[in-house]
Order: C-alpha cells, then sequence, then structure tokens
C-alpha cells in the first residue's frame, strides 16, 4: 500500500505544472520565449530609427573601466566592447546620445535581428503601463486599493485592503514572498515564473510588513501591478502595450510577454517581455522626452518625473531602496572593480570632501565591511536577471541598452561611468 502511494505522489509531481518545467527547462533563460506561452504585442506600420554615428565608436573604445570577476578575484581593465567579447556569452549593447547612436555591438551569436527577454527589465515597462493607464483614465488614482480592480485578494489577507497601486510600484508592498533564484519548483519565483495561474499564486500571499513602511524587491508585486492593469483597461497586456507604446513609438520588431497559460492568459508582467535592444532603447527615448512621442503625450510628464526622481531614498528596507516606480537609481562607488568601504563614518565623509566630483546620494552602512557611499551620475535603469539593463540620463540625452546572457559586469555601473565621458 506504501509503494502505491509513493507512485501516486511521483505521478501527481511529475504532472504538476510548475515541477515538470523545473525538471524539463531548469533555472530561467533568455530563450524562454521559444518554450512558454506567449502573446505578441504587435509593431505599427511606421517605424522610427535612431541615427547611426558609427564613427562616434572609436570615442567610447579608448575607454576602459576595471571590470572585477564575480567568480575569481581578478581585475580587468577593458572597453566596453572587449568586456562582451571576454564575456563569450550572446549579448547585445548599444549607447545613443541625441537620438544619435554612438555604439553597438553584439557578440556570442548574436546580431542586430536577436532578442532576448529582458527579465525585470519588464517591471520598468509594466510601470510605464500603469503610467499611462492612469492617463487615460482606466486608472482613477495612484492611491487606489489593488482590490478595487482585483477584489478576489480580499479574503488572501486583511492587508491587501491597504495595499495601493503606488506601493506595487514602489516596492513597498510588503508582502512576504523570498524572491530566491535557486529555481526549487516549490518556491513562490519558481510557481510565479513557471506556474499555470498566476492568480491562484498570488492570492495565496501574505504579509510581513504594513504596506507603505518599507522596501523589499519582490516580483509579486509587478505581478498583481499587471493584473490591476488588465483589469483597469479591459485588455490583454499585449494589446494595451501595442497600442500605446509599441506602435506609436515605431518598433522595429513585434515583441512578445510571457503567459501564464492559455486558460487563464495573465500576462508576466514582473519578467516575461522579450525584445532588442533597439526597441528597447525607444522607451528610454520616451522618458528623455517627458512621455512625449511625434507631439503625443504617451505618458504624462509628472509621472514621469515621478520615476526619475529619487522619492524613495528614505524608504527603510534591508534592499536596496533606491527604487522609484520601477527605475532604479545609485551604484555603490567602487575601487579597483569592487565596492569601496570605509570603517568609520569620520573615515568616509574626509574622503569624500576631498573627491568633491563624486556625487554622493546616501551613505549606508553593511554589517560586514563597513561604511560605503552611493553615488548618482545622473542616469536612472531598470535592470533584469542576468544584467539586462535599459540605462537613461537625462542630464547626457542619453540612452544605453545592455540585453545579456550571462552577468559579469553590471552594465549599468559601466553606463554610469560611460556618461561621465560624454558631453
Amino acid at each position: 500500500m506504501k509503494q502505491y502511494i509513493l507512485i501516486l505522489i511521483g505521478v501527481l509531481c511529475l504532472q504538476s505544472c510548475v515541477v515538470t518545467k523545473s525538471i524539463k527547462y531548469g533555472n530561467a533563460s533568455v530563450d524562454d520565449y521559444s518554450v512558454f506561452e506567449q502573446d505578441t504585442v504587435a509593431r505599427g506600420l511606421c517605424t522610427f530609427e535612431f541615427a547611426n554615428a558609427q564613427k562616434n565608436n572609436a570615442l567610447i573604445d579608448t575607454l576602459r573601466f576595471d571590470i572585477h570577476l564575480s567568480k575569481a578575484d581578478t581585475l580587468l581593465n577593458l572597453t566596453l566592447r572587449e568586456t562582451m567579447n571576454y564575456m563569450d556569452v550572446p549579448s547585445a549593447a548599444i549607447v545613443i546620445q541625441n537620438d544619435t547612436i554612438l555604439f553597438e555591438h553584439y557578440s556570442g551569436g548574436w546580431d542586430g535581428d536577436s532578442q532576448s527577454c529582458i527579465f525585470s527589465v519588464t517591471k520598468t515597462v509594466t510601470s510605464i503601463l500603469c503610467g499611462i493607464a492612469l492617463k487615460d483614465g482606466y486608472i482613477k488614482s495612484l492611491s487606489d486599493p489593488v482590490t478595487d480592480y482585483v477584489p478576489e485578494l480580499k479574503d488572501a489577507d486583511p492587508k491587501f485592503a491597504q495595499l495601493k497601486i503606488e506601493h506595487l510600484l514602489d516596492m513597498t508592498a510588503g508582502l512576504k514572498f523570498n524572491e530566491n533564484y535557486s529555481w526549487n519548483p516549490f518556491s513562490k519565483i519558481a510557481k510565479l515564473y513557471m506556474g499555470n495561474n498566476t492568480l491562484k499564486v498570488l492570492q495565496s500571499l501574505k504579509f510581513i510588513n504594513t504596506p507603505g513602511e518599507s522596501f523589499s524587491y519582490d516580483s509579486a508585486t509587478t505581478a498583481i501591478l499587471g493584473v490591476v492593469i488588465e483589469r483597469a483597461t479591459g485588455k490583454p497586456y499585449a494589446q494595451y502595450l501595442s497600442e500605446k507604446v509599441w506602435q506609436p513609438l515605431g518598433m522595429e520588431r513585434d515583441a512578445l510577454i510571457g503567459l501564464d497559460s492559455k486558460k487563464y492568459h495573465t500576462a508576466k508582467s514582473f519578467a516575461g517581455l522579450t525584445t532588442n535592444v533597439r526597441d528597447l532603447a525607444k522607451i528610454g527615448k520616451l522618458f528623455l522626452n517627458n512621455g512625449v512621442c511625434n507631439g503625443a503625450q504617451i505618458v504624462d510628464s509628472t509621472f514621469v518625473n515621478r520615476c526619475l526622481s529619487t522619492h524613495t531614498a528614505g524608504i527603510s528596507g534591508k534592499a536596496q531602496s533606491e527604487y522609484s516606480y520601477s527605475w532604479y537609481w545609485g551604484v555603490a562607488d567602487e575601487e579597483n572593480g569592487k565596492r569601496k568601504f570605509f570603517n568609520t563614518l569620520d573615515e568616509l565623509k574626509l574622503y569624500y570632501k576631498n573627491h568633491p566630483e563624486k556625487n554622493v546620494r546616501q551613505i549606508k552602512k553593511n554589517l560586514k565591511n563597513g561604511y560605503f557611499a552611493v553615488l548618482h551620475n545622473g542616469g536612472f535603469w531598470g535592470f533584469g536577471l542576468y544584467g539586462q539593463v535599459l540605462y537613461v540620463n537625462p542630464e547626457k540625452n542619453m540612452i544605453a541598452v545592455f540585453l545579456g546572457a550571462d552577468r559579469l559586469k553590471d552594465f549599468n555601473i559601466l553606463f554610469e561611468q560611460l556618461s561621465t565621458y560624454l558631453n
């Protein structure tokens, strides 16, 4: 009898969507669009193309950066192009200033036609869709409780009634959610990414903090935001993104958005968008233009300014608090490719007093290593699982994008450093 029970349990496990996918596909991949259910984000008839100034590649190719390898205690001094070639994995990068391409490079078999899942940069795109839905009047206010749009959450935990849309944008929901990418098939993140019923996962969530009190990064908050947008607009995520972003911005290629399943058709608004560097850069262009494209206000400038600001700097939390409406800002100061720590606060203050060229925005303390400074050179970025980056710097009218299949170096840091060399 016991033997039959064990066999039955084994069969049920194999039939489990999450377990089966975890065994079959393993960790998340930039090519997941080829194995999971997708919805098409259709481009329009008109295409916008950035001007090309390949001659300026020579300038960027003279700039060398300290690259510290995470897998070995090795410091390399490489250009942006050399860094990508050294990684020896599929990757793509583009740097644009004043609507002109200054640098564009592909390595590891990718080219201009290659598309890649951008993982959590999808959160940045979902934030934009939320701002558009707000402008269109589908969302009345960012202070609206999420249960106004997703009433099924009312019975999950009483604190859902206190959860506002703005809390989702700023990652201050207070949810109990372990953002652990070990891809244990029984973890919440695995069930969210590989499962076939997103809403069921969201309904199982509980809170560890009161919404709005502290920062804690988790994908479930943006998953809820995606459902809010679909419920508010009455349209699938892909359709709304196509109508409001992909078509007006003149994207060159259709994009894809992952779905939980054909049955439920809920978009993976937290990590499922697949596109290329040129089209992703056009979202950066939209933000550099304060939400305007071809004379049309796509998203209100007030929402854009809220995204590209540091309004969450005072929020407590054990994770990174430099986060505004799904955009990051600020990087820890580095020396020889490693974070620069100080034993005392006085030591830190004296150092930066003697280095006023470094724009210190925050001082933080690591319990193990001491104090460090967060610098801000004017850039903001969306960031993905394997180091995918959508970077914008309004002060330099600069856009930069990196897409890749592995994470050697955080390219947001390289782009921040690069921005200091541009006029």
